[in-house]
């Protein structure tokens, strides 16, 4: 282990508010959902791209809402077009301890 890996896990053990720690579960969470394709299955002018659109940024909120991801996950998840991409990343471990960790910390 180098010296920077040391100090960055020195400091998110260090960080009791869970924000450091926050702030890597929202970039995982970004980066785990593929948006742009979502918005790539979907006719141009398909209603839904608002739903996504607003899903993004809700992941990449400074404050992200578990209860506002779960709302456009199912409005998405209902789409035969996106259902299987949505349902692997709601279903995926790495996702459901974001939004339970987001519901803990209170983000």
């Amino acid at each position: 282990m180098d010296r920077d890996e040391e100090r960055r896990e020195g400091v998110t053990d260090a960080d009791d508010t869970g924000l450091i720690a926050g702030e890597a579960l929202i970039t995982d969470a970004e980066t785990m959902l593929p948006i742009r394709e979502l918005h790539d299955a979907l006719p141009e002018r398909h209603a839904a791209h608002e739903t996504i659109d607003r899903l993004g940024a809700e992941l990449s909120s400074g404050r992200p809402n578990a209860d506002a991801i779960r709302h456009h996950v199912g409005i998405l998840r209902s789409l035969p077009q996106l259902e299987a991409r949505v349902v692997n990343w709601w279903d995926d471990p790495k996702t459901q301890q974001f939004i339970a960790d987001l519901s803990q910390i209170g983000l």
